[in-house]
């Protein structure tokens, strides 16, 4: 009867939300907000940019705009949302939940002269109607989310200093976190040059301290430095060389990762490789030494299957001592590894595929499947923080086949600024959650969800 109630209520206050969009007309605007992890992404806030305004100063008086977001998002977790019982709870744990999300943000855009831009964002994050405690991720009330200067050194060289939320690269390292209903942002400096034949950005980063009902701080025991190289090539080929380094001082470990990424498209082929090598220092104080590898091949289909379709394979690593495989630093895991996040990037084969189908152009769908399994045997799987799944010990699993995770996605926008969603994950729970013992839960798990996200 109470999660009927619940079902009554969420219900009603979506159709509260879809009578508004009179309130989201198209405007121009310099801001494109994210709504999923995949095909919506933040859009650079630089549209008309800083080296622009050096060559025509009136584009000062076009960037200068209020605006913000509002987003609401229903849970239903089926057998997987964390529980306080249990240790490491994330991942599979039996437990089952009904709860209601929402995200406000509210931003500031402008330019002070050609040579200087500020941005100023708050963000409240909630969450309502929960019969277990929220994630980490899930509250943040009424905080300051962004607040940094643009600084045109010159026409090529920039900086962005202060605190912000960002994409490197591919995302598998370092993302905004848009799903999740806090964000990600950090503390730090970017500098960027550009040139003929190689574009560079450097990175010095903090992490926030996430406090709930206190204003986040920074995280002066995490730090994320290096720099990403992009080579130009072609405009539809993106061609990255990176080097990232995390120092985490309350483990005393190091990570230091080399890396490529490469994505484009050779006729009818698409085709996407990452892959790279970690150094470093283990929370054991051993060396550290890891790999990730990631192949991705697609096509855009015709006829009555018409839609984009990729094949992937994802590796990373494990270690004989838990703990010790590939790190994942703060990924986007929700758009890689399978929108119900049971897994972080370590110790972990992934082979998935994916069909993005467009029918019409206020509709999309997506079907994905995810087939996991531990790359080491003696070692376990490890959930999206980076920690042991139930805190199990090394040699503990009864096999590697982890299971299989289907998800389907419909998106509809009804206008520029006010788009809903409709998904659905299952997971099918692999020989390892029957024959590991000290797992908490072996059945299958579950995941629905609807949001809504209007921008104003």
């Amino acid at each position: 009867m109470r999660s009927f109630r619940k079902l009554l209520i969420i219900v009603w206050m979506l159709a509260l939300c879809a009578s508004l969009p009179c309130l989201a007309q198209e405007r121009t605007t310099e801001q494109e907000v994210a709504v999923d992890e995949e095909s919506f992404t933040l859009a650079s806030l630089d549209k008309i940019s800083l080296e622009d305004r050096l060559k025509d100063p009136k584009a000062a008086l076009r960037d200068f705009d209020f605006g913000g977001q509002f987003r609401m998002r229903y849970h239903h977790e089926n057998n997987h949302r964390p529980s306080p019982t249990l240790t490491n709870a994330l991942g599979l744990t039996g437990t089952e939940d009904n709860f209601l999300l929402y995200r406000t943000r509210l931003w500031m855009d402008a330019t002070v002269n050609e040579r200087l831009r500020v941005y100023f964002e708050l963000l409240d994050a909630a969450s309502a109607l929960e019969d277990f405690p929220s994630r980490g991720n899930e509250v943040d009330r009424l905080n300051i989310h962004q607040a940094y200067a643009d600084i045109a050194i010159n026409d090529r060289l920039q900086a962005r200093v202060g605190r912000r939320s960002l994409d490197i690269g591919s995302t598998r390292f370092a993302g905004m976190g848009e799903w999740a209903n806090t964000r990600r942002a950090f503390d730090g400096l970017q500098v960027s040059l550009a040139g003929q034949q190689f574009d560079f950005d450097a990175y010095y980063l903090h992490p926030l301290s996430m406090r709930t009902h206190a204003p986040n701080q920074t995280n002066t025991d995490v730090r994320l430095y290096g720099i990403n190289t992009h080579q130009h090539v072609d405009e539809g080929t993106i061609l990255d060389y990176y080097w990232l380094t995390l120092e985490l001082d309350q483990i005393g470990a190091r990570y230091d990762t080399l890396g490529v990424h490469w994505k484009g498209a050779h006729g009818d082929l698409l085709y996407e490789l990452e892959g790279g090598v970690q150094a470093g220092r283990n929370p054991d104080q051993t060396d550290h030494r890891a790999g990730f590898g990631v192949v991705g091949l697609g096509t855009d289909l015709q006829g009555r299957l018409a839609g984009q379709f990729w094949v992937y394979y994802e590796w990373a690593s494990g270690s004989d001592t838990p703990g010790n495989g590939w790190h994942h630093y703060f990924p986007r895991a929700h758009r890689h590894l399978g929108y119900m996040d049971l897994y972080g990037r370590r110790n972990l084969n992934d082979l998935n595929v994916r069909w993005n189908y467009q029918p019409t152009e206020s509709l999309e769908l997506r079907v994905h499947y995810h087939y996991f399994s531990l790359a080491n045997r003696a070692d376990v799987p490890y959930n999206t923080n980076m920690t042991p799944f139930a805190g199990l010990g090394p040699n503990t699993s009864g096999s590697s086949s982890l299971g299989h995770e289907i998800d389907l996605l419909a998106t509809l926008t009804l206008s520029e600024r006010l788009k809903f969603h409709v998904g659905y994950s299952h997971f099918f729970a692999g020989e390892y959650y029957q024959t590991t013992a000290g797992v908490p839960y072996a059945g299958d798990a579950s995941f629905f969800y609807t949001q809504m996200m209007l921008e104003f």
